[in-house]
């Protein structure tokens, strides 16, 4: 065990805290899994509805913000194992007493997430609203494991206030001046995929931002191309007593154009409630 927190304590003390704006970023990225790569989605065994709110750089005016609501969930038909847990719904007691003896098929065990978040994203005079719309498929690997294939939707519209945007020399800009011809606003689509592979105590993911990224209506100039995004995410689960669990994670993120990012986290769940980290 002191291996363990020994090899954790080096990943939080070399975890990157800068970070170049490539769209919207979350310090506690764990807590907006589904959000970041699509293969999350239905991963929970409830509806899981969140409403997040990060704010950087406080103090300083028109500080990045980035505000999330979101709700993804898993849909299920009622294969036996379900149905024995809800008998009050059958007449027939002998019936569901013979569930536990019938055999559930490889199909059967196949689970479909469905999820939709709204983002919106502020950077001093540049706004981003982004509507995804994710679905993933979970896969029994074995009794214990599983692999979920992930594919997330996104309709993002951008916009820059050119009310906030002071420059020497405008008219020289060539940049400015297309932004002020479109009038700030463009608005593009971006496919991504994603997998996980989850079971017992730990997962592991990997994802692909801006897969494909196409411009639906929009000055050409407004939609750089950031590049194609990579991103893994994996964690682990000790238990270290009853009520206490600890919960280590790590994140890392790369385009073609930023340097790799790497983030790290450590959680303390108390009776599966409350929990507190960094």
């Amino acid at each position: 065990m002191k291996k363990y927190l020994v090899i954790l304590l080096l990943i939080v003390l070399e975890g990157g805290l800068a970070w170049g704006q490539d769209n919207f970023y979350y310090s506690q990225y764990h807590q907006t899994a589904a959000v970041r790569n699509p293969a999350f989605t239905g991963i929970d065994n409830f509806l899981d509805i969140k409403l997040n709110f990060r704010s950087q750089w406080n103090g300083f005016s028109d500080a990045p913000t980035t505000s999330t609501f979101g709700i993804n969930g898993y849909l299920q038909n009622e294969t036996p194992s379900i149905l024995s847990q809800y008998g009050l719904r059958t007449s027939q007691p002998n019936y569901i007493d013979s569930l536990s003896r019938k055999s559930i098929t490889y199909k059967q065990l196949i689970r479909h997430g469905l999820g939709s978040f709204v983002v919106y994203d502020v950077q001093g005079p540049y706004e981003q609203i982004s509507a995804i719309l994710n679905y993933a498929i979970h896969l029994p690997l074995s009794k214990t494991t599983k692999m979920s294939l992930g594919v997330s939707t996104a309709i993002i519209n951008q916009r820059y206030d050119l009310d906030k945007i002071r420059l020497q020399y405008p008219d020289e800009d060539e940049f400015y001046q297309s932004l002020i011809a479109s009038g700030g606003k463009s608005t593009k689509i971006d496919v991504y995929p994603g997998v996980v592979v989850y079971g017992g105590k730990a997962y592991i993911s990997y994802s692909v931002r801006k897969l494909i990224s196409r411009p639906i209506s929009s000055d050409e100039v407004i939609i750089e191309d950031q590049g194609i995004g990579q991103e893994v995410m994996a964690g682990i689960q000790f238990t270290l007593s009853d009520r206490v669990k600890l919960l280590p994670s790590v994140y890392w993120t790369s385009t073609n154009i930023n340097k790799s990012v790497l983030n790290s986290s450590l959680k303390i769940l108390v009776n599966d409630k409350t929990w507190a980290g960094l």
